[in-house]
């Protein structure tokens, strides 16, 4: 089969396809040097070019940037069999539905399901009812709201916006004072949803799940890492990568704490009815699980999922759309352990990438001479492992010699 590949970083969805023994063309945001080792049937959003920075100014959303460029390519080849989609839709299920249009069947969820997933009081009921914890939230439209509702919150508190991927527009406030302050200097814009919730200080944790309907079958439980300051995190909530499975054996190998997890989780799956590959995020603390949200499609796990696994996630996702399920454990069973960590530049002053160190685990690797600014993503680190502490020791070894030997060579 020929598939259209699309994601903001769409080369672990594309190789996963590749390794399923299928034909690719993509549609990426970045183009890194891996991606295009992968494949050259590429179109990307960004031209990473030598002394240019990464980032320029768009005039769209790179979702829209994204289905233009899969709708040029589609028409161009005119032999897609089916197309694929990673994140950068999840907002947008009105560009969701337009992808049926092209042409290729889209093995996806429908835009009506993204729609679902993203009406957070919807979807909140929906998890409860499940059997999750939700954290007291709060919908703001204005600063007098904000001052009376946040006297029913205990600091610190988060404020978040239905907005950006990867944690971003998530931020969080130490006193009340901080938060009225800053609010105070702004205007709420009513366009952008403004929440405000309770922090739950605990283990950011998921799940990658394969869906058939009311069928529901967990591949993984994963830890998510956010914010981590080892590998340069642009803020608190930054999604920097993964450990598949959950390196907490205290609730790992707790029996009935995983069992009561995997029925809640099927519970809320087979409410929503998806299909093929879909992610939940929650927070595990004293035994009590809070539920975050749901991503209706392959998640940034994926090549986490494999090595800890040995599945094809492409492969069983497609499966699931052509009615098809394998009879896969009650709960995960593992190999081994898949680890991803995402490095971030935190140098203050531009520089261009010069080095990386010999290692097959470095990926997404930023193309070279590209000028990259603070907080700016640089490359992926993932690899499978039979110990993650010891494998957390290489991956932050790795990243800090790619940030000396590219400090050492800056301009």
């Amino acid at each position: 089969m020929k598939l259209l590949v699309v994601g903001f970083n769409a080369r672990p969805l594309a190789k996963a396809a590749v390794q399923a023994g299928h034909e690719i063309g993509v549609i990426d945001y970045f183009g890194d040097i891996d991606l295009l080792k992968l494949t050259k049937n590429c179109f990307t959003v960004l031209r990473q070019k030598p002394n240019e920075p990464l980032h320029r100014p768009l005039h769209r959303k790179p979702a829209e940037y994204l289905y233009y460029l899969a709708e040029i390519m589609a028409d161009e080849q005119g032999d897609f069999d089916g197309i694929l989609l990673g994140s950068a839709f999840d907002r947008y299920p009105e560009i969701v539905e337009k992808f049926g249009r092209i042409g290729p069947k889209v093995y996806a969820n429908e835009a009506k399901k993204f729609a679902i997933v993203r009406n957070r009081e919807k979807i909140n009921a929906l998890a409860k009812k499940a059997g999750f914890f939700i954290p007291t939230i709060k919908k703001i439209a204005n600063l007098d709201e904000l001052k009376k509702e946040i006297d029913d919150f205990i600091f610190p508190v988060v404020t978040r916006r239905d907005g950006g991927g990867g944690g971003a527009g998530i931020r969080i406030w130490q006193t009340k004072d901080e938060l009225i302050e800053h609010f105070s200097e702004r205007e709420i814009d009513v366009d952008k949803e403004l929440w405000i919730q309770e922090y739950i200080d605990g283990i950011d944790a998921s799940a990658s799940v394969i869906c058939m309907n009311e069928t529901v079958q967990i591949l993984s439980i994963n830890r998510q890492l956010i914010g981590d300051k080892k590998l340069n995190a642009p803020g608190d909530f930054a999604y920097c990568g993964n450990v598949v499975p959950l390196d907490e054996p205290s609730y790992m190998n707790n029996n009935q704490f995983m069992r009561k997890l995997v029925a809640n989780i099927k519970q809320l799956f087979s409410e929503l009815k998806l299909i093929g590959s879909n992610g939940i995020d929650f927070v595990i603390k004293d035994d009590k699980v809070y539920f975050m949200e749901i991503n209706p499609r392959f998640q940034g796990s994926i090549e986490c999922v494999q090595y800890a696994t040995g599945l094809n996630v492409v492969h069983l996702h497609l499966d699931a759309f052509e009615g098809v399920l394998y009879d896969l454990h009650e709960t995960p069973k593992y190999k081994r352990y898949g680890l991803k960590g995402i490095l971030f530049s935190n140098l203050e002053q531009p520089f261009p990438v010069k080095k990386y160190p010999k290692s097959k685990w470095i990926v997404d690797r930023t193309q070279y001479n590209t000028l990259l600014e603070n907080n700016d993503p640089f490359c992926s680190i993932i690899m499978p492992v039979k110990n993650p502490k010891k494998g957390f020791v290489e991956i932050y070894h790795l990243a800090e010699k790619i940030m000396e030997m590219n400090q050492e060579n800056k301009s």
